[in-house]
């Protein structure tokens, strides 16, 4: 399996977007997440046989003029400990049909949790791409999911149980989906969307896979959590998280990761009283815990322009790296 990121060097300089609204099979919702009880996922999974990629869904009716248009640019900046400044809505069986379907039955689409009103506040959304766990779904997800389109970002998120497989791969084929819809004047989306500032994180099969999907020059950047493999191709920032706890897929593994990656920053960052999935919050929480508030604050740097937040990740003494909670290994990040 290969495992690329790939980071865009650019600044937030203003860029028309345009607009719209609308959306459809959409639930609305509030945002945010807290601690609960922790539950398990599945192993780390491997990529197996191709799948395939199908017809795609809308989100919705939209269109609008271009003089209402966004602007990519810097967000103001906000705690990602706490739910953001958006209402959320999330979208089901959005997107093509992507992956491989269970028991050879068809593969399945997406889940959108994104912002209710994609114009409050004039800036194009970043994206956030998502991959489960093996046998997960991105409900199990849902307050990390939820917070993270509360702070702006318009996450799509693969309904596979096993994200890792497919051609394309599904975590790709949904970010392809969302910048379609962007050009799409009947799209809830359209001409809403960073088409330069789109992520890739998940979890366990999820990790593995969105090291793979970092590959892909329209990721510009990834968070794998407690999954991921050796990358040396990497073309920006990686925050490769581990538990501490994790007999599953054990720090040792991400340390391999780490140890590949030689050419661009690059953060180990080992939660130590985690294991494999005590560190997801579950239910409907409005709250999120601590490794989820870094997956939010790191997104926040390299997708929204977040300086404020630099400083818990990058510097010689970087916040993460002083917590005693976490054991912090870093490269290129000094500065």
């Amino acid at each position: 399996m290969r495992h690329l990121a790939t980071f865009a060097a650019i600044g937030f300089a203003a860029i028309g977007c345009g607009s719209s609204t609308g959306g459809s099979n959409a639930t609305a919702g509030t945002t945010g997440a807290a601690g609960s009880t922790a539950g398990t996922t599945g192993n780390a999974g491997t990529t197996g046989s191709a799948g395939t990629t199908g017809s795609a869904g809308t989100t919705g009716s939209g269109g609008s003029s271009t003089g209402d248009a966004c602007t990519i640019g810097a967000f103001p900046a906000a705690d990602p400990a706490m739910p953001g400044p958006f209402a959320t809505m999330t979208e089901n069986n959005v997107g093509p049909a992507a992956g491989v379907g269970a028991d050879g039955g068809a593969a399945p689409m997406f889940t959108m949790f994104r912002p209710t009103d994609l114009k409050q506040g004039g800036l194009c959304h970043p994206v956030i791409t998502w991959g489960n766990g093996t046998g997960s779904t991105p409900n199990l997800y849902g307050p990390l999911l939820r917070h993270l389109a509360s702070h702006g970002f318009v996450v799509i998120a693969s309904n596979s149980t096993n994200v890792a497989q497919g051609d394309p791969q599904p975590m790709l084929a949904g970010v392809t989906w969302v910048l379609e819809q962007n050009a799409d004047p009947s799209s809830a989306l359209y001409q809403r969307i960073d088409t330069t500032h789109i992520g890739a994180t998940g979890h366990s099969q999820g990790g593995f896979a969105t090291t793979t999907a970092g590959g892909d020059a329209r990721i510009t950047t990834i968070a794998p959590l407690c999954g991921a493999q050796n990358q040396r191709n990497l073309h920006g920032p990686a925050m490769l998280f581990c538990g501490g706890m994790d007999t599953t897929v054990p720090c040792s593994t991400i340390m391999n990761a780490y140890n590949g990656i030689s050419n661009q920053p690059v953060m180990l960052a080992s939660y130590l009283a985690a294991d494999h999935a005590n560190w997801i919050t579950f239910g409907n929480s409005t709250m999120v815990k601590p490794v989820e508030v870094a997956v939010a604050a790191w997104m926040r740097v390299h997708l929204m322009g977040d300086t404020a937040l630099r400083g818990r990740f990058y510097g010689a003494s970087c916040t993460l790296c002083q917590d005693p909670a976490w054991s912090v290994m870093r490269k290129m990040m000094d500065q």
